[in-house]
C-alpha cells in the first residue's frame, strides 16, 4: 500500500513536470517563433534616452527692422555611443569624414597638429608666442613638455586603439575626431555632434548607406543663417561651437559642450540676449542609436530679438562703394604707370580701406564697413585662407584699424587756434611755401613744388586754408599753439581715446606728444615735430574715432558715444528689454564765429576750387568736407587717402570718414561718401525733389 501510494504521487508529479515543460515549450514558441520580430523590435526601442532640443538663437535686425541675422532649418551629423569595439568605431569615424570632404562639408577638428610630418599649428600673437601656446595647450592635456607632435600622434594613436592599417592621412583624420569627441565629453548621454549643416549629398548618402554607421544619426536643428551673405560681417560677426576653455565659464550658465555661442561683433556681444533656452525630448532609440519614438518633450524657448542702428540699403551702398573705389583707384594708377612708368606710388597698391558713416545728432551709426572682408557663414571653410590672407580681411579696419587722418586734422588746429585766441575768422597769413621758422630747410606747403611751379597760396585767413588745404597756415597756428594745447582739443573731440562702441577690439590709436615719443622711441621731442603734428601727420586715429571728431564739429560741439545696439525685444510679444539712450561723453564749447569760419572752410572744400570740388560739383545738396593725404614715410609704398565730411551743410544729419590704403589722395577717397550721402538723402530712388526735403530729415 506504501508503495502504491508512492507510486501514485511520483505519476502526479511526473505529469505536473511534463505540463510545466510544455507550457514553457509554448511559450517559448510564441516569445520566439510567433512573435519572435515583434518582441525583438520592441527589445531593440527599448533604449532610453534624453535627447537636448536646440533653441533658435534670437535674430538681428537693421534699424528698420530687415533681417541681418536669422536661422533656418538644417541637418547635423551626430555620434552615439553604442557598444562598437575601437576599432569598428575608428572606421566608422574614418569614413565618415571621408564623405564629408568628398561632398564639400566641414567637421569640427581643433587638434593643433598637423598632417604629416606631423607639425604643431599654433601661431604667434600679440598676446603670446607659439612656444607658449605650446606648452600650455601641453600641459592643459597633461602631455609631457617635451613631446614633439609625432610623439603626441604615437600616443593618442595607443590612446584610441588605432591599427597600423591606416595611412598617416587616415590616422590623422581619426585622431582629429577623437580628440573632438574626447574634448566634448562624448559619453552614454551626450551624443557628439561631428559636422552641422551638412548638405542634401551626405544626409542621402547617409540614409542609404544607414547599416555601415551604426550609432550616426542626422538631426534636424535651427542653423545660424545670414541672408545678405557677408554684409556687415564685421558688425555682425560670427558664431561657432563652443571652446573648452569658453565650456569651463560658461557652464554654470546652462551651457553645453556641443553648443553653438557668439564669437565675434555683435553675435558676441548681445551673447546673452540671443541664447534661447533649449528644449529636452525623452526618446527610445534602437541598438543603431536611431531614435523610434518621443515619449515626451519640453520645447525649447527662442532667444530674444535685436535690432541695430545700420541702415541695410546704406551698408549696402557702404561696401559697394568702398570696394568698388579701391578696384578703380588701382586699375587707373596701373594704367597710367603703363603709359608713364616714372608714375608710381599712385595708388597701383590700394587694396584696403574702411568706412564709417555716424548720426551726428545720436551717435548712431549708420554704416561701419571694412574691405576686404569675409562671409560669416563660411569661416570655418576659409579660415585657413582668411588666416593666411596678408591684406587681413578678418580686421575690422572701422574700430581696429589706426591711421594718420593727414589734412583732415586741421579743423582741430583750427579750433584750437581759434579758441585760444592765436588767429580770429579774419586773420591772414601769408604763405611763404617753405616753414623756416626752426630750420632754414623747414618743411614746405603741398603745393611749393616743382610740379607747381614753386607756387603759394599767399594770404590766406582759416577758411581758405582749410578749403585749400594749405600746410603753411597750419604750421604756424600749430607753432604758436604748442602741442600740450593741440593735445588738451583733441582729448575733448575723443581723438586717441577709446569711444566705448559695443564692439570689441576697439584700438585708441595715439595722439602723438612728448610723453609718447619718450616712451615709445628713448628720445626727446622736438619743437619742430609740432608742425607735423598740426597737419595731422603724427598721429593715427582709427575711422571710428574721426567720424565721432566730425560729428562733433557738425553738430557743433556735442560728442555723442558711438553706438551699434538700438534695442532689443522678447521673441514672442515684443516686449523692450534693452534700448541705448543717447549718451553725451563731452562738450567742446567753440564760439559760433570760429564755429561757422571752420564749416565754411569745409563747404567750399567741396565746392568753388577747393581739393574736393571735381567729386561734388553737380551734387543736390550743400556738403562739407575735408581731404586728406597722409605720407606713410615707407619706400615704395602708396600714400594714404583720407575723407571726412557732414550733410546736408545747412542741417547736419550724417558724418562720414572714409580711409583708403594706399589710395594716394584724399580726393580718390571722397566718391564713396559721395554714394553714401546721396543713399542716406534719398537722391537715389530717382523721386520728385518735393518728396525729399532734405533740410527736415528725421533719421
Amino acid at each position: 500500500m506504501v508503495w502504491e501510494r508512492i507510486k501514485s504521487r511520483y505519476s502526479i508529479l511526473s505529469i505536473l513536470i511534463i505540463l510545466l515543460g510544455i507550457v514553457f515549450i509554448y511559450r517559448l514558441l510564441q516569445i520566439q517563433i510567433v512573435h519572435g520580430q515583434e518582441y525583438r523590435e520592441q527589445s531593440e526601442r527599448r533604449l532610453f534616452k534624453s535627447k537636448v532640443v536646440k533653441a533658435p538663437r534670437g535674430e538681428v535686425y537693421d534699424t528698420y527692422g530687415r533681417p541681418l541675422a536669422t536661422n533656418r532649418m538644417g541637418f547635423s551629423i551626430q555620434i552615439h555611443k553604442i557598444n562598437n569595439s575601437d576599432n569598428e568605431l575608428n572606421d566608422i569615424l574614418l569614413n565618415l569624414t571621408q564623405m564629408l570632404e568628398l561632398n564639400g562639408d566641414t567637421y569640427n577638428d581643433t587638434l593643433p597638429i598637423s598632417d604629416a610630418p606631423f607639425e604643431f599649428t599654433f601661431s604667434d600673437s600679440e598676446s603670446s608666442t607659439k612656444q607658449q601656446k605650446e606648452d600650455a595647450w601641453k600641459e592643459a592635456k597633461e602631455f609631457d613638455i617635451d613631446a614633439s607632435a609625432e610623439d603626441i600622434i604615437n600616443q593618442l594613436k595607443k590612446k584610441y586603439k588605432i591599427s597600423d592599417q591606416y595611412s598617416d592621412l587616415q590616422l590623422r583624420k581619426i585622431l582629429g575626431v577623437r580628440y573632438e569627441m574626447k574634448t566634448r565629453g562624448f559619453g552614454a548621454n551626450a551624443p557628439y555632434t561631428l559636422s552641422t549643416n551638412i548638405g542634401t549629398n551626405t544626409v542621402m548618402q547617409l540614409e542609404e548607406r544607414h547599416l555601415e554607421f551604426p550609432g550616426v544619426s542626422v538631426v534636424t536643428e535651427p542653423i545660424r543663417y545670414y541672408p545678405n551673405g557677408s554684409l556687415a560681417a564685421h558688425i555682425l560677426g560670427r558664431v561657432g561651437i563652443i571652446y573648452e576653455e569658453e565650456y569651463k565659464e560658461l557652464k554654470e550658465e546652462g551651457y553645453g559642450m556641443n553648443d553653438i555661442l557668439g564669437k565675434e561683433g555683435m553675435e558676441k556681444i548681445l551673447e546673452s540676449y540671443l541664447k534661447g533656452k533649449d528644449g529636452v525630448s525623452s526618446i527610445e532609440q534602437d541598438i543603431q542609436g536611431k531614435t523610434t519614438s518621443v515619449l515626451e518633450s519640453k520645447l525649447p524657448i527662442p532667444g530674444n530679438n535685436a535690432f541695430l542702428t545700420i541702415d541695410t540699403e546704406l551698408q549696402t551702398v557702404a561696401e559697394k562703394a568702398l570696394r568698388d573705389t579701391i578696384n578703380i583707384i588701382r586699375e587707373n594708377a596701373l594704367e597710367e604707370i603703363k603709359r608713364d612708368p616714372s608714375k608710381a606710388l599712385i595708388g597701383e597698391d590700394a587694396n584696403s580701406g574702411a568706412v564709417v558713416a555716424m548720426d551726428v545728432n545720436t551717435g548712431g551709426i549708420l554704416a561701419m564697413a571694412t574691405y576686404p572682408t569675409y562671409d560669416p557663414a563660411r569661416f570655418n571653410e576659409d579660415y585657413n585662407m582668411l588666416l593666411n590672407d596678408p591684406l587681413k580681411p578678418m580686421l575690422n579696419r572701422a574700430i581696429s584699424g589706426a591711421y594718420p587722418p593727414g589734412s583732415t586734422f586741421k579743423m582741430l588746429t583750427a579750433v584750437a587756434g581759434l579758441e585760444e585766441g592765436i588767429i580770429t575768422p579774419e586773420t591772414r597769413i601769408q604763405d611763404k611755401g617753405k616753414y623756416t621758422y626752426y630750420e632754414k630747410n623747414g618743411p614746405i606747403c603741398w603745393i611749393y613744388q616743382s610740379r607747381y611751379g614753386y607756387r603759394t597760396h599767399g594770404f590766406e585767413n582759416v577758411s581758405d586754408a582749410l578749403r585749400d588745404s594749405c600746410n603753411y597756415f597750419f604750421y604756424d597756428v600749430g607753432r604758436r599753439l604748442t602741442i600740450d594745447k593741440l593735445y588738451e582739443y583733441g582729448k575733448k573731440f575723443g581723438l586717441g581715446q577709446l569711444t566705448g562702441i559695443e564692439l570689441p577690439g576697439e584700438s585708441r590709436g595715439i595722439f602723438y606728444r612728448p610723453e609718447y615719443k619718450e616712451f615709445a622711441y628713448k628720445k626727446p621731442y622736438q619743437l619742430g615735430e609740432t608742425l607735423y603734428a598740426a597737419i595731422g601727420q603724427m598721429h593715427i586715429f582709427t575711422p571710428l574715432q574721426m567720424v565721432s571728431y566730425i560729428s562733433t564739429l557738425a553738430n557743433g560741439g556735442t560728442r555723442y558715444k558711438p553706438h551699434l545696439i538700438k534695442k532689443v525685444k522678447t521673441y514672442d510679444d515684443g516686449k523692450s528689454i534693452k534700448e541705448t539712450e543717447t549718451e553725451i561723453l563731452s562738450k567742446v564749447d567753440i564760439k559760433p564765429n570760429n564755429l561757422k569760419a571752420i564749416l565754411e572752410g569745409m563747404r567750399n572744400v567741396t565746392q568753388q576750387d577747393g581739393t574736393a570740388s571735381h567729386i561734388f560739383k553737380d551734387f543736390p545738396v550743400t556738403v562739407a568736407g575735408k581731404t586728406g593725404t597722409a605720407e606713410l614715410g615707407i619706400e615704395g609704398v602708396s600714400n594714404n587717402g583720407v575723407f571726412v565730411g557732414f550733410a546736408p551743410y545747412d542741417n547736419p544729419q550724417i558724418a562720414v570718414v572714409v580711409v583708403i590704403e594706399h589710395g594716394k589722395s584724399g580726393g580718390n577717397t571722397a566718391p564713396v561718401a559721395r554714394e553714401i550721402f546721396a543713399q542716406y538723402l534719398g537722391l537715389n530712388n530717382k523721386k520728385a525733389d518735393s518728396e525729399f526735403p532734405v533740410n527736415q530729415l528725421v533719421r
